[in-house]
């Protein structure tokens, strides 16, 4: 008999188990059993690492397991493994069928891989493609996502130009005076954006407030599915943003220049082309439909 082939390995469920073998590995002050010598090599809680052999031995598997497979997989007995997928389960990373009384990974674990599918692989294929127009151009090129307090930076090129020293990994940019915020104000739900766009409104001076037309503002970015700010967020500083689909047709990301605004090559043609084609280009990898754009909802 011809030996059985191991089943395909599915991206969500590498995703799961990659981020979460990357969240239990910190270095970490406690008390308790660790492992690891203090010279040369971090310090870990040595149960997680132990408790997540059953994780790995659920991603591993064609269905739902016993508690005696899933122990006997992870190499450790029933009663021990008992312990640790009690508390999983408290955490949402496995479920139980109620009436096998079989384990799989849990709703949890799920999120943690969409989560890495939704955010990690943007950056990953987002790299070169950076790296590429920000040689062209001539300037500094940054990706943002929206993280849990707005759009936030999360890979950046730096161009032969300065740029304002704020505009780092991590930086979380107003919707309304970056161009990047501007593309994520038109393009998110506005319940999604809601509660930021209200905080902003409520300190701009009172003129510029009274001025505001948000909704002029989202139709000629989806108009032209391009922002643009010029010395908004920072002076003398302008910024050009398009927007990154994903494969549900879904606001992914999006793409920024920044540059001086003295610079007479800022916001040209040229550069706004290489801009919109490298966001193109980063859309069609992440299995965006074509026109995305132009068929997006917004759900106002």
């Amino acid at each position: 008999m011809p030996p059985r082939k191991s089943p395909a390995r599915h991206p969500l469920k590498s995703a799961v188990k990659s981020t979460v073998a990357a969240a239990v590995k910190p270095a970490a002050k406690m008390s308790g059993k660790t492992s690891g010598k203090a010279s040369g090599q971090q310090r870990s809680i040595q149960s997680i690492e132990i408790g997540f052999t059953l994780i790995n031995a659920l991603e591993r598997s064609e269905g739902p397991l016993s508690l005696k497979d899933v122990a006997q997989r992870a190499g450790m007995s029933a009663s021990k493994a008992h312990f640790y997928m009690v508390s999983f389960k408290r955490v949402g990373l496995v479920t139980q069928y109620e009436d096998s009384g079989h384990y799989a990974l849990g709703r949890y674990a799920l999120d943690l891989g969409l989560s890495a599918l939704r955010r990690l692989d943007l950056v990953e294929i987002s790299r070169e493609a950076m790296r590429t127009l920000s040689t062209e151009i001539g300037e500094s090129v940054f990706l943002s996502v929206w993280g849990n307090h707005g759009p936030t930076i999360v890979f950046k090129v730096d161009g032969p130009r300065r740029i304002p020293m704020t505009l780092q990994i991590g930086y979380v940019l107003p919707l309304l005076k970056s161009a990047t915020g501007r593309i994520f104000l038109s393009y998110l739900p506005a319940q999604q954006t809601a509660v930021y766009l209200r905080d902003e409104v409520a300190a701009l001076a009172p003129t510029v407030r009274e001025a505001l037309d948000g909704e002029k503002l989202k139709q000629r970015v989806r108009q032209h599915q391009l922002a643009e700010t010029d010395s908004l967020l920072n002076d003398g500083f302008t910024g050009v943003s398009a927007p990154i689909w994903n494969h549900q047709g879904e606001l992914a990301g999006a793409i920024t220049i920044i540059s001086p605004s003295d610079n007479p090559s800022a916001g040209t043609p040229r550069k706004v082309g290489l801009l919109r084609d490298t966001a193109r280009m980063l859309s069609r990898s992440l299995g965006a439909p074509e026109q995305t754009g132009k068929r997006a909802s917004h759900h106002d």
